[in-house]
């Protein structure tokens, strides 16, 4: 979550391909030029072009990042995004009831450059639930090689609505430690819920 002037914030969760120091030294390369290009760029989708351009100039080892990021303004309420080939976050609605996700509207960054992106719109009203998730959570997996999955998520979410965005977001984590037990997983777990209120 970074502040992106008055009354907007930006929103990004992402995942790096790969794993151990060189996985990382990547992410942290990749969140910092986001942030700066997002400070340019009022439009999501111009600011993840940029960014995409600068990080597969130095993605020389083939790593990529799937990202969402997003500005979420308090005055309209409105969620302008881009889904760069992440796991597409899951919207409730309140008032309805109905859920649906956030699908990729690019692809993966660091793979080609001057790539096209595209940001789409959404109005976060009273009561709705985002939930922005990494792999790592549906990925997990219990003593039997089963997959958490997102039909599991889905329903968390649609059982925990109600509760406060910290609330759910310790259901869910609950849920995934509870389903794995002690198996060694092999991938990060990131969350991040936002709730209108």
């Amino acid at each position: 979550i970074m502040a992106l002037g008055s009354g907007t914030l930006g929103l990004l969760i992402a995942d790096v391909s790969g794993k151990g120091v060189p996985a990382a030294l990547f992410m942290a390369l990749s969140r910092i030029v986001v942030r700066v290009n997002a400070l340019w760029h009022r439009d999501p989708a111009a600011a993840i072009a940029d960014a995409n351009n600068i990080i597969t100039q130095d993605s020389k080892s083939g790593m990529f990042v799937t990202l969402f990021f997003g500005t979420l303004r308090e005055h309209d309420r409105t969620l302008t995004y881009v889904n760069a080939g992440h796991n597409p976050p899951m919207v409730f609605r309140g008032r309805t009831g109905s859920l649906e996700e956030l699908m990729p509207t690019g692809i993966v960054l660091g793979a080609v450059e001057d790539q096209v992106y595209s940001s789409r719109s959404l109005v976060v009203d009273q009561d709705d639930v985002i939930v922005m998730y990494t792999d790592g959570v549906t990925e997990s997996v219990n003593s039997h090689d089963e997959l958490f999955g997102e039909e599991r998520l889905r329903e968390i979410v649609r059982d925990t609505a109600r509760l406060p965005a910290q609330a759910i977001l310790d259901h869910i984590l609950s849920a995934v430690r509870e389903y794995t037990g002690d198996m060694p997983q092999f991938d990060d777990i990131t969350l991040l819920v936002i709730k209108g209120t």
